[in-house]
């Protein structure tokens, strides 16, 4: 349904309505975005069927875009409930789909602090930050309402950025899964890629792979813990650098990494 108005809450903002009115403009960039309480505004905007009322009002009815979560606290989030509906303009290739709800399921767990969330965040280092608390800093004072649509502004770019990056990186495991598959494993189980694979380490399947370098053919260890490049690769033709922990070596040429991945133990 093809909407040209948005209205969410005004005063303090959070990540799930921030973030879902920066997936909407993925949908359409032109749209008038209020942010308000005032209930007439509310009402009148529920019942147009052109208009997306996010996060407030109390009622959710997608078929009129409705979307608040707040009277039912098995709802996801804003953002969850606005990408549900409009993924496919949201994330057009539906093989990443998967990957980027990941990103927005964490939101909606902080927004609804499902599975205790809340809790798990007690006991990580005072410091940490994560993409609902860095949007929550954008606030300043919350009883100026022009300072904040302004705060909320800034936010709202900033949360667009992520989006973009988050849609990079899901397209990008979408597919690293489909080549992941397409990878060749030496007889001692160290895998090559003929193409870079930045997240080969998260699957654990191997402790040693080959794959191309800016500068030639690479060889990286998942885990110093667990092994290392050996320093003798200094000695094979071609050599260009080894990394001092020694997770990883670069080579020139492609046999040669290939070679010397034979002489690792990886198992």
């Amino acid at each position: 349904m093809k909407f040209n108005k948005v209205i969410t809450h005004d005063t303090t903002f959070h990540a799930d309505d921030v973030f879902a009115v920066a997936m909407l403009g993925m949908v359409n960039p032109d749209f008038r975005l209020i942010r308000t309480r005032d209930p007439e505004i509310l009402k009148a905007g529920q019942n147009d069927p052109h208009t997306v009322v996010l996060d407030v009002g109390g009622i959710y009815d997608p078929a009129m875009l409705n979307f608040d979560h707040h009277q039912d606290v098995n709802l996801m989030s804003a953002a969850g409930l606005i990408y549900q509906h409009f993924q496919n303009d949201i994330c057009p290739k539906k093989i990443a789909q998967l990957y980027f709800a990941e990103f927005i399921n964490a939101i909606d767990m902080i927004d609804t602090n499902r599975d205790n969330i809340y809790g798990t965040w007690d006991i990580l280092p005072t410091g940490f930050r994560n993409a609902s608390s860095i949007i929550s800093g954008f606030n300043r004072d919350v009883t100026d309402a022009g300072s904040q649509d302004a705060r909320f502004g800034q936010a709202l770019i900033f949360a667009t950025v992520i989006i973009d990056n988050e849609i990079f990186a899901a397209q990008a495991k979408a597919a690293f899964e489909t080549d992941y598959a397409q990878r060749d494993i030496l007889p001692n189980n160290v895998a090559v890629f003929n193409t870079f694979f930045r997240n080969w380490k998260d699957k654990k399947d191997h402790v040693f792979a080959v794959m191309p370098h800016a500068n030639g053919w690479q060889i990286q260890s998942r885990d110093t813990t667990i092994a290392k490049v050996p320093e003798w690769i200094e000695q094979c033709p071609g050599f260009i650098f080894r990394h001092g922990s020694g997770f990883m070596a670069v080579v020139k040429e492609k046999d040669v990494a290939v070679t010397f991945a034979l002489t690792l133990t990886s198992f």
